[in-house]
């Protein structure tokens, strides 16, 4: 991560609803990127929003290439079609933008507007802004940002290679009960520990039981109490739906 902070630029770290982040406030070519995202939002109208930035890179051979995955908070409802129209005039006029995806998501009275595009870019233009880029937690990817369900946990406990059944119930808004069925894995306790705790204020709030039914099978239960599951959201983008419980 050090490669988006400038020389002099004092790391600044914060925890908010939706997860862990990275404050970077002096790097121009990533500021250039979100103040073009953010006037691309004020001429649909979405003033009072706020942009996250989950995964951010830049080409070592191709100048001015750039790739960014993001989600936009906000209260007012937007077309997605919209959106894209807008973000492509304003990124026209500065370089070349390609494909757009993206994918909208409803959360009681929020608005929840997930994007992913590469774009080259003609000149950087100055630009000066705070950015908050994702920490995400140990195991994950930002590059596989959105992540299934399954494939998220899968990742925490380090199955990629081999990964196990995952059976889910969030009991509550507050309460998940993760089982894992695994073959071959080498289990590593302080990584589930360092990884799941990731979603809590309190380590005290992490259950891990496991047994093995047999020499090949090693099952594994993992319980979150008081939950922060907003924390999900950047991870799993519209797949979060599948687990939400209520408002």
């Amino acid at each position: 991560m050090r490669w988006f902070f400038g020389d002099k630029e004092k790391r600044r770290f914060e925890r908010d609803r939706f997860g862990e982040w990275a404050i970077v406030t002096s790097n121009k070519d990533m500021s250039f990127v979100v103040n073009s995202i953010s006037k691309s939002l004020s001429k649909i109208g979405l003033r009072k929003s706020q942009i996250y930035v989950l995964q951010y890179s830049k080409d070592n051979l191709i100048p001015n290439f750039f790739s960014v995955k993001g989600m936009i908070k906000t209260f007012q409802n937007v077309s997605e079609a919209l959106f894209q129209n807008s973000l492509r005039k304003t990124f026209d006029d500065l370089g070349n933008l390609g494909e757009i995806r993206t994918a909208k998501v409803r959360l009681c009275n929020e608005i929840f507007l997930f994007f992913n595009f590469n774009f080259v870019a003609r000149k950087v233009r100055p630009s000066k802004c705070d950015i908050k880029l994702l920490i995400p937690p140990l195991g994950v990817s930002s590059s596989q940002i959105p992540y299934t369900v399954e494939g998220l946990f899968n990742s925490m406990i380090g199955t990629d290679g081999d990964p196990c059944l995952v059976e889910t119930d969030f009991m509550d808004s507050r309460i998940a009960k993760i089982t894992f069925n695994c073959r071959k894995i080498n289990l590593d306790e302080f990584r589930i520990r360092e990884s799941f705790s990731y979603f809590l204020d309190d380590v005290l709030g992490l259950r891990v039981k496991t047994k093995s039914s047999d020499i090949h099978t090693t099952e594994i239960e993992i319980v979150l109490l008081n939950l922060k599951r907003e924390y999900l959201i950047p991870l799993i983008w519209d797949n979060f739906l599948s687990i939400y419980p209520s408002c």
